[in-house]
């Protein structure tokens, strides 16, 4: 069995940033990523102004922001002719996660880490000592590999969630989402990110790269259900919710790819902590689509966990100590943003409260919002 000193299960924005930071320190790192790159994700493929100090550590703010949108106005559309615009604290990217993700893994092989594609982890067991047995099968053969520690990164959910008796699978409010690229007409969307609130859920709309536009968006199991099948339903149905919407895709037409779903989607807190594996990203609690923090707070949680796996390994201390120092630090900079994301998904997902919301307090409470659920 070969070894490493951090494995790293998933190869999206929070486990490539943690692979890039851990080589870049000198340390063994091998990411297995059952995804062959670059491949379409379901996301909003928003990348906000918080992410820009990381990106630049990582050395790619300059490769992304010289082919990404620049995002600078918001318009929040709640009930037919009520909408609240709003300025950014600072610019967001628009880049697609076919883009972004490719970069990041490309980025983190060419600091030294050794990056596998098309190998999906079937085990992960805490040894003896301190080592960690990963099982894996790549391209159809067998594999395993000895580290000293694992970082999950596999996202919002995977057959090892199962495999752990991660409790956030057991019950709770379930959602799907969706999203979809269009190409022409989007010129009215230059420089802007648009969210639209509909009965039982919201999407937004927004450019990426090369003039692309991205719609994505999340509904409630039960609402999703009386549609009936098809994403199609779905967003007709928020187009009928909103004329905003409506309006705004007049003119887009369908890109080269579908639909794409993926469901079920647990918004809560995850243990980031499990079995001694320090989660990142999706894996450690998905964040609220309409925060648009997700993908910042992925790179920042992969960062997170490889500075502490970095000095446990220069200081000498346990694993377990490892793991506590990031179990606390991830609470830190992310609880107050999920305990705030709950709190606003009630509007979210209720046009009429929201719209009494905004019309009490406006852009205030929109940019309140946005505070809020950014990482401290």
């Amino acid at each position: 069995m070969s070894g490493c000193d951090v494995l790293i299960v998933g190869a999206g924005p929070a486990g490539s940033a943690a692979a890039a930071t851990l080589a870049m320190a000198g340390h063994r790192t091998l990411v297995l990523e059952k995804d062959r790159f670059p491949r379409a994700k379901v996301c909003g493929e928003f990348l906000s102004g918080a992410a820009a100090a990381d990106m630049r550590r990582l050395g790619l703010l300059d490769a992304v922001e010289a082919e990404a949108e620049r995002i600078e106005r918001g318009f929040l559309h709640l009930a037919p002719g009520r909408s609240v615009a709003f300025e950014l604290p600072t610019p967001a990217l628009g880049i697609s996660r076919f883009r972004l993700d490719d970069l990041l893994a490309r980025r983190a092989a060419e600091v030294g880490a050794q990056v596998r594609h098309g190998a999906r982890v079937t085990s992960i067991e805490h040894g003896g000592g301190s080592a960690f047995q990963v099982r894996f099968v790549a391209d159809g053969l067998p594999g395993a590999v000895e580290a000293r520690s694992v970082i999950g990164a596999w996202g919002r959910w995977d057959a090892l969630d199962r495999g752990l008796e991660r409790r956030f699978l057991e019950g709770g409010s379930r959602f799907f989402g969706w999203s979809r690229d269009f190409t022409g007409g989007g010129e009215r969307l230059a420089g802007q990110v648009h969210l639209f609130i509909f009965a039982g859920g919201y999407c937004g709309l927004s450019r990426v790269e090369a003039g692309v536009t991205n719609l994505a968006g999340v509904i409630s199991e039960r609402v999703r259900r009386r549609l009936g099948a098809g994403w199609d339903a779905v967003v007709a149905h928020a187009r009928r919710s909103s004329p905003a919407l409506d309006e705004l895709m007049a003119d887009l037409r369908d890109g080269p790819g579908g639909f794409l779903g993926v469901g079920p989607v647990f918004f809560t807190v995850k243990p980031p902590v499990e079995n001694g594996m320090l989660m990142v990203g999706d894996a450690a609690g998905v964040i609220d689509p309409f925060s648009g923090e997700g993908q910042a707070a992925a790179l920042r949680s992969g960062i997170l966990a490889a500075e502490i796996l970095s000095r446990s390994f220069a200081e000498q201390t346990s694993t377990d100590d490892a793991a506590r120092d990031y179990a606390a630090a991830w609470r830190r900079c992310f609880a107050r943003g999920f305990g705030w994301g709950s709190v606003f998904r009630r509007f979210m997902l209720h046009p009429a409260a929201a719209g009494v919301a905004a019309r009490a307090a406006g852009p205030r409470l929109v940019r309140f919002a946005m505070e809020r659920m950014r990482a401290v």
